[in-house]
């Protein structure tokens, strides 16, 4: 049989861990995952009945390559009516299946070989393996003691080749926020050094403070270079569906529709069309509060658990459905991945290493509370206790 050789792209490009970790914990009895990044509320009633009219309909057949009509301008109707931004759903928004498909539009519709893309330390695993995949050189950019920005010296970051700069927040993995004086530097940055701004906003509707979220294209003079990227799968808890967005200026969404037309050719298109409506309905903002309201009881039951384990330190989260405890105990495990193991042998429990987002996560393990109930968080403190 011909050994067929793989393509060099791949050769540096680990495998998700995350994805690991969850097909290996599959079918093992009495295990309880802290893996996925995904939440387990029921999606909203009145939504799942729209795309079952849909599709009984005969709404089975591709879409216009944008994104069908409805869809797009429920998105601009959206983000004109919480956050007072415009995009014309004309030229200025795309659908796409789901915001990884957005975030990979944008890198390979911008970003050449060589290209530098600067990623926060720690962030979501995707982004530097994407940019990698772009022929793009990811930039870790160190954090802050909580695990933000540092943006004390953000101009040693940037060569001749600085191409963009990817920003997350509520962030997955350490759920912290970015208040706009925070960004401002960010942002400046950006402009002086003609940087694209891409921004991953897909746990907006998960912050738990008193906070709104901030929209990065409505600071000032980010709106013109920035890409806004975004999901509906922890919003509306339908990461199944794989359906998402990528707004920003006509030019360059104009580039990210030819890209995405050679990936997927399009979105689902019931889905978009039951959704499109959804979210500016009654139902959306009663459905967005009641899902925060859970991950925030969630979020206080699991950090005040971490908090009581000898060895384990945990910050709350402000958003997301994550939280990061650092792990200062058991010396005969030297890294994160050792020690993620090792729980999981020991104890069934599923929780991922903090170095799959970046250097920064050694000494942290990351434990998602999206998909698991409040009798289960305390199974887990049990078990890690017994360790």
């Amino acid at each position: 049989m011909t050994k067929m050789k793989n393509a060099e792209r791949l050769n540096e490009i680990a495998p998700s861990g995350i994805r690991k970790l969850f097909s290996r914990a599959q079918g093992i009895p009495g295990v309880i995952s802290l893996g996925i990044g995904q939440p387990n509320i029921p999606t909203p009633k009145g939504l799942v009945e729209r795309v079952v009219q849909l599709i009984e309909g005969g709404d089975n057949y591709y879409s216009p390559t944008p994104g069908t009509k409805i869809f797009r301008e429920g998105v601009a109707e959206q983000n004109k009516r919480d956050y007072n931004l415009d995009y014309d759903p004309n030229n200025q928004i795309l659908a796409t299946a789901s915001g990884c498909e957005a975030l990979y539009c944008s890198l390979m519709s911008f970003v050449d070989p060589g290209d530098e893309v600067l990623i926060p330390d720690p962030s979501f695993l995707t982004y530097p393996r994407q940019a990698m995949l772009a022929g793009g050189k990811p930039v870790w950019m160190k954090p802050t003691k909580e695990l933000k920005i540092d943006t004390s010296n953000l101009q040693e970051y940037i060569t001749d080749r600085s191409k963009a700069i990817i920003l997350n927040f509520p962030s997955n993995p350490t759920g912290e926020i970015m208040t706009t004086s925070e960004l401002k530097p960010i942002i400046d940055l950006a402009i002086d050094n003609d940087l694209i701004i891409l921004t991953d906003e897909v746990y907006e509707k998960c912050i738990f403070t008193d906070d709104k979220h901030i929209r990065v294209s409505k600071l000032a003079g980010a709106y013109e270079r920035t890409l806004l990227l975004n999901s509906f799968s922890k919003t509306l808890c339908i990461p199944g569906w794989r359906l998402g967005y990528a707004a920003g200026p006509k030019e360059m969404i104009a580039q990210m529709t030819k890209m995405h037309s050679f990936i997927v050719a399009n979105a689902p298109s019931a889905q978009q069309n039951a959704v499109g409506k959804f979210i500016n309905t009654t139902e959306f903002d009663v459905f967005t509060n009641k899902l925060r309201d859970i991950l925030k009881e969630r979020m206080i039951k699991i950090v005040k658990g971490f908090n009581s384990i000898d060895g384990f330190s945990c910050r709350k989260p402000e958003g997301s459905f994550y939280a990061f405890p650092r792990t200062t105990f058991h010396k005969d495990y030297t890294t994160s991945n050792e020690l993620s193991e090792t729980i999981f042998e020991k104890q069934k429990i599923v929780l991922v290493p903090g170095t799959e987002f970046g250097p920064s996560g050694e000494g942290h393990l990351r434990a998602s509370f999206g998909s698991i109930t409040l009798d289960q968080i305390d199974e887990v403190m049990t078990r890690l206790k017994e360790l």
